[in-house]
């Protein structure tokens, strides 16, 4: 192993892997083609939901139906399998291509896991940058207050990424690698989404103090933290397996 310390290991192996990205665009298109895909049955499906109004008897007010924090949740679910449909190639193409044990003799663990990690949150944040404005057009999604909106979007993502990286790096063990990798992502992710939907629900609410999507925006980035350091001290007994 050489001298080399973590951390710049850790950015060489992420730019190898974002130029071999940028070769074969295999996560780009498959995250791309799903969140697309998805977006066009939505349209369709949900062209005269957007249109279904109602009277709220409170407020004495004609209200859409379908609310906003909904329209939040549904984004995320998409950007879900989305990921875990183009994220499992993470640790797939180091197996198979042989290059896992000169991986394992010149970087630490670590510096394999932060690496990868970085990437996948690339990945998501870029094609997350590129959908969520198509999905707004679409189901009239408000973006509410921008910097809180902002927050969420990026906490979100590195959830989702550090999520995917660890499931991808069991699952890349395993001959069934299609079928175990969205099975190991959903009850480990499931949690998050549940605060994405709560963090989804008090931005948009029109009663909520400030205080509160901060809260839930704390949550969700104390989640992700929390993920990512589980995932980093056991990822090196399964790079090590």
């Amino acid at each position: 192993m050489t001298n080399i310390t973590w951390y710049r290991a850790a950015y060489a192996l992420f730019k190898k892997d974002l130029r071999a990205e940028f070769r074969t665009k295999t996560a780009l298109s498959s995250l791309g083609v799903f969140s697309l895909s998805a977006l066009m049955v939505l349209a369709f499906a949900t062209s005269t939901l957007k249109q279904i109004t109602y009277l709220d008897n409170v407020s004495g007010t004609v209200q859409f139906a379908w609310k906003s924090a909904s329209k939040f949740g549904i984004l995320w679910v998409i950007f879900f399998f989305a990921a875990f449909s183009g994220l499992g190639h993470s640790f797939v193409h180091e197996e198979e291509g042989g290059t896992t044990t000169a991986l394992r003799l010149r970087m630490s663990p670590e510096a394999v896991y932060v690496g990868k990690l970085a990437l996948n949150f690339v990945i998501i944040f870029s094609v997350a940058v590129f959908v969520t404005p198509l999905y707004m057009l679409v189901t009239d999604l408000p973006i509410g207050v921008p910097f809180l909106f902002i927050l969420v979007m990026i906490s979100g993502c590195l959830g989702l990424s550090a999520a995917a990286t660890v499931v991808a790096a069991i699952s890349a063990k395993a001959q069934n690698k299609g079928a175990l990798f969205p099975a190991l992502g959903l009850p480990l992710i499931i949690v998050f989404l549940l605060l994405l939907m709560s963090a989804g629900g008090t931005l948009f609410s029109e009663v909520a103090e400030m205080r509160n999507p901060l809260r839930d925006i704390g949550g969700l980035f104390s989640f992700a933290i929390l993920l990512i350091t589980v995932s980093a001290l056991v990822f090196r007994y399964i790079w090590e397996e």
